[in-house]
C-alpha cells in the first residue's frame, strides 16, 4: 500500500503481466493516495498504464442515497470526454457495482439536463445512442434532482460535471449539518429534544459517512488505486485497504477487459 503524498517522496507499484484467472489478477499492483488527485491520475495512468481496450481511466465515487448507494463515475479524472469514454465508463462502473457492491444487474443512468434522449449536449446524447443500444442495463437520461432517490446503481458523466456533483453535495451535507446544530442549541427544550434523536443522528451520520464507502476507486487502469480524501481518518484508510483487497479477489480488471472487449467499445 503506498501512500503519495506531495511531501514525501513517492514511489508507485510495478504492473504485473497478465494472466487468467488461475494466477494473479490483471494488475495485481495496489496503491493508495490521500495527496493530489491530478497527480495521482497521471501518475498511475503512466506507470500502471490503462487496461487494454480502456480509453482513460476514471474516478468511480459511492454516494449515498435515502435506498441503496450509487456509483458516482467519473468523479474528476476527466474534464473532457466523447460519447465512446462515457459508455467505457457505465461498463466499468457496471463491473465495480456488480463485484463490490453485489448488484446482480445494476442499473445505469446518463446524467443529463433532462429525461428524454433528446435533451443534453451533442456528447451526451451521442453516448445515449451508444447504451441504449449495447448489452447493459441502461436506464436513459437522469437529471440531477433524481440521484438521491435511489433507483439507480450507477451514474454515469464526465468528470468535470461529476466533480461538482461531488462537491456540491458534500457542501450541502455540510450545511445542512450546521443548520440542525445551530437551531438544536436554540433553547433548553430543543436541546432536551436532541437528546431523544441522539441515535437517530449517529444511524445517520453512519449512513452518509463517506469514509465508510472506502475512497474512490480509479478504474481503468493496470492495477488498483484508490485516491481518499486528505483529511482521511484510519477508518477511512481501513476501508480503502478492504476495497483494494476486494477488487483484487473479485478479479475486477480481467472482468472489465472481458466486457469492453465482448461489447466492442
Amino acid at each position: 500500500w503506498t501512500t503519495l503524498s506531495p511531501r514525501l517522496r513517492t514511489t508507485t507499484p510495478t504492473p504485473c503481466p497478465s494472466r487468467r484467472w488461475g494466477g494473479p489478477p490483471i494488475g495485481s499492483p495496489s496503491s493508495g493516495t490521500a495527496g493530489n488527485t491530478g497527480a495521482v491520475v497521471v501518475a498511475a495512468s503512466l506507470k500502471l498504464r490503462t487496461l487494454a481496450g480502456i480509453e482513460r481511466p476514471a474516478i468511480a465515487t459511492v454516494m449515498p442515497t435515502s435506498d441503496e448507494p450509487f456509483v458516482l463515475i467519473d468523479a474528476g479524472a476527466n474534464t473532457d470526454c466523447d460519447a465512446k469514454r462515457l459508455a467505457q465508463f457505465a461498463v466499468m462502473g457496471s463491473v465495480y457495482c456488480r463485484k463490490i457492491l453485489k448488484r446482480a444487474n445494476p442499473s445505469v443512468g446518463l446524467l443529463s439536463i433532462g429525461g428524454e434522449e433528446t435533451k443534453g449536449n451533442e456528447v451526451t446524447k451521442e453516448a445515449h445512442s451508444i447504451l441504449s443500444s449495447a448489452q447493459i442495463n441502461f436506464k436513459g437520461n437522469v437529471e440531477g434532482h433524481e440521484l438521491f432517490a435511489g433507483g439507480l446503481d450507477v451514474v454515469v458523466c464526465d468528470g468535470f460535471v461529476g466533480n461538482v456533483v461531488l462537491k456540491t453535495t458534500e457542501s450541502v451535507a455540510q450545511a445542512i449539518g450546521r443548520f440542525l446544530r445551530r437551531e438544536f442549541s436554540n433553547g433548553p427544550l430543543r436541546r432536551i429534544g436532541a437528546l431523544f434523536l441522539k441515535g437517530a443522528w449517529r444511524a445517520l451520520r453512519t449512513t452518509i459517512d463517506p469514509e465508510m464507502y472506502g475512497g474512490a476507486l480509479l478504474l481503468g487502469v493496470n492495477g488498483v488505486c484508490i485516491i481518499t480524501h486528505g483529511s482521511s481518518s484510519r477508518r477511512a484508510i481501513f476501508h480503502a485497504v478492504r476495497v483494494a483487497h476486494e477488487s483484487l479477489q473479485n478479479h475486477l480488471n480481467d472482468i472489465i477487459v472481458e466486457e469492453i472487449r465482448a461489447k466492442g467499445f
